[in-house]
């Protein structure tokens, strides 16, 4: 158990000036528990003023409250000997890659060197507002307020801070400055006319499905039972790498119905290459979202002067048709594999035609309920 330490320090008059003396009891990077003298000097003020000014600083530095040493190796060597080894090592890919990108561009040049203990909430809301006047985007600001938060709420978990100042961090509102690009039935039908196997098939499963594309790069043979009738979703491959899908929630099956049966079974029937990946390489691995794209859809966005989209659109054609089309959420949600049905939410682009014809349904059901009154002519009077 943590040996506590209450005490306010030494207040002496040094000369013409105050000094407080104070210990501080630290976790050094290599773990080692140490006691460290400070002092701090207030200048030649009475001496009620300079108690005030030594209550403050117990205040400040929690010198009262303190049950266990603090932690007194500077923001990198935290980085460096604990949290990325024991921690960010364990993430998913892109979160690891994302994480370390994030704190090498910007966490460390600017808090490298201070100690642990010493960034505060005010610290990183000024750190939050000089990036933000940098020209980062707000969600690049979430990232970053993440990265602290995860960062020092592990440091809180392993008993070398009291709490997590990322908390209380403010940030500016995000607002959708991009609308999601939602594929047109014409255009679908375009790509399909248009594109190469095996961007082909994944754009019509995709679309058919919601499927993430790592989701439908993750597929392998076996996770198609034609037998049971139904397509299982196990794995994640993104930027070349393969790993467990996005949540837990996002391994999910879905039931194979008779168009998208038949769609792989053609596809099966006609692929070149025999590998246990459902859209394998010419090698017999697994597909590069990025690599693919760029090499098999891009240059017919081009060729049919299409607006430019995304893998990830097939997933908003899908939620958005679907959600206007009203499907139930709870449905919808389960097809999607989002744990909370606001993400979900969050995909539905609701059209303006839809909208209109929505309050008109409303309208008639109003008019309906009202009572049959006749109408007042002119010349007629209203009976109290």
């Amino acid at each position: 158990m943590a040996r506590r330490h209450f005490q306010t320090g030494c207040l002496a008059k040094k000369g013409a000036s105050w000094v407080f003396r104070y210990r501080e009891y630290e976790i050094r990077a290599d773990r080692t528990q140490v006691t460290v003298h400070k002092s701090v000097s207030f200048g030649p003020v009475s001496r009620s003023q300079a108690i005030e000014l030594r209550d403050e600083v117990v205040r400040r530095r929690g010198l009262r409250e303190r049950t266990r040493p603090k932690a007194g190796m500077t923001v990198d060597e935290f980085w460096t000997r604990h949290f990325e080894p024991h921690v960010v090592e364990k993430e998913r890919t892109n979160t690891r890659k994302m994480h370390q990108g994030l704190y090498r561009r910007h966490v460390k040049i600017h808090f490298e060197s201070k100690k642990l203990y010493d960034v505060g909430t005010y610290e990183i809301q000024e750190f939050v507002s000089l990036k933000q006047a940098e020209g980062l985007s707000v969600q690049t600001l979430v990232h970053l307020r993440a990265v602290l938060s995860k960062m020092l709420g592990t440091a809180v978990l392993w008993g070398w801070l009291d709490r997590n100042p990322a908390r209380g961090v403010k940030l500016p509102r995000m607002e959708r400055t991009r609308k999601p690009r939602i594929l047109t039935f014409e255009e679908i039908s375009k790509l399909e006319c248009h594109l190469r196997e095996p961007a082909r098939t994944i754009l019509a499963l995709g679309v058919r499905l919601g499927l993430r594309i790592g989701e439908l790069l993750g597929l392998k043979v076996e996770d198609v039972d034609f037998e049971s009738g139904n397509l299982f979703i196990r794995r994640s491959a993104t930027r070349g790498e393969v790993g467990p899908t996005k949540t837990k929630g996002s391994e999910r099956q879905f039931p194979l119905t008779d168009q998208t049966t038949a769609l792989l079974r053609g596809y099966l029937a006609r692929r070149e290459v025999r590998s246990e990946w459902l859209f394998p390489t010419m090698k017999g691995g697994f597909h590069n979202d990025r690599t693919l794209f760029t090499r098999y859809v891009a240059p017919v966005i081009a060729k049919l002067e299409m607006k430019h989209f995304s893998w990830h659109s097939m997933r908003h054609t899908f939620l958005t048709n679907n959600g206007n089309d009203g499907v139930a959420m709870p449905v919808l949600q389960s097809l999607a594999g989002h744990t909370n049905a606001r993400t979900t939410l969050g995909y539905i682009v609701t059209f303006a035609e839809q909208k209109r014809t929505a309050l008109e349904r409303w309208e008639e059901k109003l008019q309906a309920a009202r009572p049959q009154v006749a109408p007042i002519t002119p010349g007629s009077r209203m009976v109290n």
